[in-house]
């Protein structure tokens, strides 16, 4: 099967993110993607940059900032100067906010808003003055060219990728109508933009683990789970494919769901909520690779024929390198 891996961090001491990105390029993952969340995490460009320095190959990022903590100057200065210590292999995730907002009492923008923020940083990483929000101003360096891709979890917002950015990180799940419709959505996009789908890098964010049973591979993820059910619940208008009889269960997830616990491992309150949801089968299924070895590859196997070619693991439960070096013994090596 020709499936590309990318893997997601939620940032710790930057030492230990060092070791998380060495291990990840040793292990065959094509990229890395770290959390921006101030209220939670370790600081974002520090731990990128912390990785890059510990790599030689492996493509490193914000996954994903936001245009109200982080000004377009602030954002286009970090990436240009990862950019010169890791040529080639930096990128920039952007989306609309969720915890690092949410948990400092903002909302998210509007994908207007986003739009203007993605075309400022994309000018500014040029080396161009750029307009914004009625001022003009640059850098007095840059010059090159890196990526921006969008985290996107509705048609909307698919939409908008496929028309401004490089590359798309989808993250409502899978499913055989749920990707050709999240394919198509990215695809009208492009074309407003006088692209086709294929012009565009996409990537399917799920959640990853495997184990010995398939229980104990879904214990340690619980919590992933329960932040993409509560994103589920989110914009109920949209078309997000959700049975009608989960909804309120859905919603009572949203309402109670922490955002200080926001993908933080162990038994919290968020993993409890996906305990007594009785929906985390439903929720695997859409959302997770996880299981035995054998499971696994059973699994990739239906989403390659949905038409899902690069898979972007969230890994944020404890045991991290050990997950890296399983999934790429097991199962990695397993699709050459």
């Amino acid at each position: 099967m020709a499936l590309t891996f990318g893997i997601s961090f939620a940032p710790n001491h930057p030492r230990e993110v060092a070791e998380w990105c060495r291990a990840a390029e040793d292990c065959g993952f094509e990229r890395v993607g770290l959390v921006d969340s101030q209220s939670i995490y370790r600081e974002v460009y520090i731990s990128c940059t912390a990785g890059a320095q510990a790599t030689q190959t492996v493509k490193i990022g914000p996954r994903v900032t936001n245009a109200l903590t982080r000004h377009p100057t602030v954002t286009a200065a970090a990436l240009l100067s990862m950019a010169e210590l890791a040529p080639g292999r930096i990128f920039a995730g952007v989306g609309t906010g969720d915890s690092a907002l949410i948990n400092i009492g903002l909302r998210p923008i509007k994908l207007g808003a986003l739009g203007e923020f993605v075309t400022c940083i994309r000018g500014l990483i040029r080396g161009e003055r750029v307009q914004y929000q009625g001022s003009e101003f640059g850098l007095t360096w840059g010059g090159t060219q890196i990526p921006i891709y969008v985290s996107a979890h509705g048609p909307k917002t698919l939409k908008f990728s496929g028309e401004h950015a490089d590359g798309v990180i989808y993250g409502d799940g899978v499913g055989q109508d749920i990707v050709a419709d999240a394919l198509a959505s990215v695809a009208a996009g492009a074309a407003k933009a006088g692209r086709h789908v294929e012009d565009l890098d996409i990537w399917w964010g799920l959640c990853g683990n495997v184990g010995n049973s398939r229980e104990e591979a879904m214990s340690q993820i619980k919590m992933l789970l329960a932040a993409k059910a509560n994103h589920l619940a989110r914009f109920p208008d949209q078309n997000k494919h959700v049975p009608s009889e989960f909804r309120q269960v859905l919603d009572r997830i949203h309402e109670r769901y922490s955002y200080l616990e926001h993908q933080k491992p162990g038994e919290t309150t968020n993993a409890r909520l996906v305990n007594e949801s009785g929906l985390e089968n439903y929720l695997a299924d859409r959302y997770a690779v996880a299981g035995t070895p054998e499971d696994c590859l059973m699994r990739l196997e239906e989403l390659e024929k949905m038409g899902v070619k690069k898979i972007w693991l969230n890994v944020h439960f404890d045991d991290k390198i050990g997950f890296m070096k399983r999934w790429s013994r097991e199962v990695m090596a397993k699709l050459k």
